[in-house]
């Protein structure tokens, strides 16, 4: 049994590797600053559940279902390294954003306008396409994942 994501629920961080890709210039002195390759990092995902609407409340907050939103937010993590006098490092894209994701699982019993009740630990698929879960909620009401 697992308590109810509701509206506001933290998702757990998730890191999708290799997603920012940076230029490495290395300074090689009376040769100037030269290409030396690329590098990548990951990008943590980090966000909450999106129920603005919904027909059942505990504590005065919406429950969430499959198929509900969750707002996200990305990074480079770890950071891209900060350039230095030998080595400068360029990002070829975004280091941060903002994107959706949506809940893809939840109780094998409950169901809330035909669609199963998301808990803590359903799965979410991130803005990045990668999976994680619903991390917090509310443990008063539980069901059957």
């Amino acid at each position: 049994m697992a308590g109810v994501a509701i509206d506001g629920s933290q998702i757990t961080p998730t890191i999708k590797p290799g997603h920012v890709i940076y230029e490495i210039y290395a300074n090689y002195g009376i040769f100037g600053w030269q290409y030396a390759g690329d590098g990548s990092t990951g990008a943590r995902i980090t966000g909450v559940v999106s129920a603005p609407t919904s027909k059942m409340k505990l504590s005065g907050s919406n429950v969430a279902k499959v198929g509900d939103e969750t707002i996200e937010q990305w990074e480079a993590y770890p950071p891209i390294p900060p350039s230095n006098d030998s080595v400068q490092y360029f990002p070829r894209g975004r280091t941060f954003d903002t994107g959706k994701g949506k809940i893809i699982s939840g109780s094998a019993k409950g169901t809330l306008e035909g669609k199963p009740i998301a808990l803590i630990g359903s799965v979410v698929k991130t803005c990045l396409d990668t999976e994680t879960t619903i991390a917090s909620g509310n443990d008063k009401e539980s069901f059957a994942t």
